[in-house]
């Protein structure tokens, strides 16, 4: 996998490595602010969900211009500008302690990312159109996590003393990201010239049935999704000595995907379809989640962390090729902006409701946690209908017939989806730990 991302030339490394900075920029902070905005703020439950759910609100805002202003006129300009202006949000954070000026400075950090993350993607996505398109976001989980598991040890080993120096040093590294990536990519979309998009853009898209289920569907699986980062350092507060080691547990799950998301993508997401795939991470990531209510020390955190980033390897990688095979080339930042928004949608809501819900975990102590597991069965279920949704299907058959489809990405039969009991030459069922052979 890594010799096929040397193969991808000089902008797809430099792309990874912005991933690589941004995630030690991001995950140096994301871990401890619920707990600093507690401890050091002395902030109510309420008003950090409203902080983060700022954060993703403004993320919404920043991915549809950023998504768009990247199709018209290039990638480099609106990387590096969305790294700046997060840089600026988290300096922010290091200088506020009131609410409302925090507010303020989440949406700057929200708008930043906005800007820069879906860019990036569609950025990836574009270099390895004509290659491994699932490997390129593989590879990109892999750099994602490295730089997760670098920021853990930073926090717990290096930072003493005035916690706001967290804030700082991730500021620079989004300085450092954004000199890098105006630096070193190519301008506009590098040796072609910038797809025109249409005028009427995102009327098409919205006009892409599929793709509006899918993002549906997924706000949901995002609204689950964004309670680990809400819940595990608000639990860790109640159960462990020293909350900052919570730090650890992202670094723990970011060694657990650099170890195994390259298996988990080639013998698992490679040979099944996109929706078995992100139902049962879905479900595991549901019981990831649901199992912090049994957490009495930071083992058993360890264990409820490695649980959910199980689920998390078959469901992020999984998300974004299906977006990049719902969308069009000369369209696909607009879609990843509008994926993004999704995201948002869904990380927002979650964490607002998040905290509202871990709040009446005060009087029923189960009731979070039985509600999480729950949601995670009935995503579980909903995605399997998906599945056989046949506008849906079609459209996912349509991407894998395509000459410029990725060689090694998420499997789908290219026949009929009901009866599938009936083989016709050239198609081949979903199979795991076996190689497969063609129907005559």
């Amino acid at each position: 996998m890594f010799k096929d991302t040397m193969q991808m030339g000089r902008p797809m490394i430099v792309l990874l490595l912005g991933v690589l900075l941004s995630h030690l920029g991001s995950l140096m902070v994301t871990p401890m602010l619920p707990i600093m905005l507690k401890i050091d703020a002395g902030l109510t439950l309420v008003q950090i969900g409203a902080i983060l759910a700022g954060m993703s609100i403004s993320f919404q805002f920043g991915s549809i211009v950023g998504g768009t202003l990247a199709d018209r006129t290039g990638r480099r300009f609106i990387i590096g500008l969305g790294a700046l202006i997060t840089a600026g949000g988290l300096i922010g954070f290091g200088v506020f302690n009131h609410f409302y000026l925090l507010v303020v400075t989440a949406i700057i950090t929200g708008i930043g990312n906005g800007l820069y993350a879906p860019s990036t993607k569609a950025a990836i996505a574009a270099l390895a159109s004509m290659g491994n398109r699932t490997t390129a976001f593989s590879m990109r989980g892999i750099a994602a996590n490295i730089g997760t598991a670098s920021a853990g040890l930073i926090v717990f080993f290096l930072i003493t003393g005035s916690s706001k120096i967290i804030f700082w040093i991730a500021g620079f590294i989004y300085i450092a990201l954004a000199l890098i990536s105006w630096t070193l990519l190519p301008k506009k979309c590098g040796d072609i010239p910038c797809p025109p998009v249409p005028s009427q853009a995102y009327r098409l898209a919205f006009k892409n049935k599929p793709f509006i289920v899918f993002g549906v569907v997924s706000i949901f699986i995002w609204v689950l999704y964004a309670q680990l980062a809400l819940v595990l350092p608000l639990r860790a507060i109640e159960i462990l000595p020293d909350p900052k080691n919570v730090a650890l547990i992202w670094t723990i799950n970011s060694f657990i995907v650099i170890s195994l998301q390259g298996m988990i993508t080639k013998r698992i997401i490679n040979k099944i379809h996109p929706l078995n795939s992100l139902a049962f991470g879905i479900l595991i990531v549901g019981i990831g989640i649901g199992s912090l209510y049994f957490s009495s020390s930071f083992f058993h955190f360890v264990i409820s962390g490695a649980i959910f980033v199980m689920g998390e390897m078959l469901l992020l990688p999984t998300i974004d090729s299906t977006i990049s095979q719902l969308s069009t080339a000369e369209m696909i930042g607009l879609f990843f902006a509008l994926a993004n928004v999704i995201s948002g949608l869904g990380e927002a809501g979650g964490k607002f409701a998040g905290s509202k819900l871990y709040e009446m975990g005060n009087d029923i102590e189960l009731l979070p946690w039985i509600i999480y597991v729950i949601m995670g069965v009935i995503l579980f279920f909903v995605v399997r209908m998906l599945k056989r949704w046949k506008p849906l299907a079609t459209s996912l058959e349509t991407a894998a017939k395509k000459e410029d489809k990725p060689k090694e990405g998420p499997k789908v039969p290219l026949g009929p989806t009901e009866h599938q009991s009936h083989p016709f030459n050239e198609w081949v069922p979903e199979v795991i730990g076996r190689k497969r052979t063609r129907t005559e």
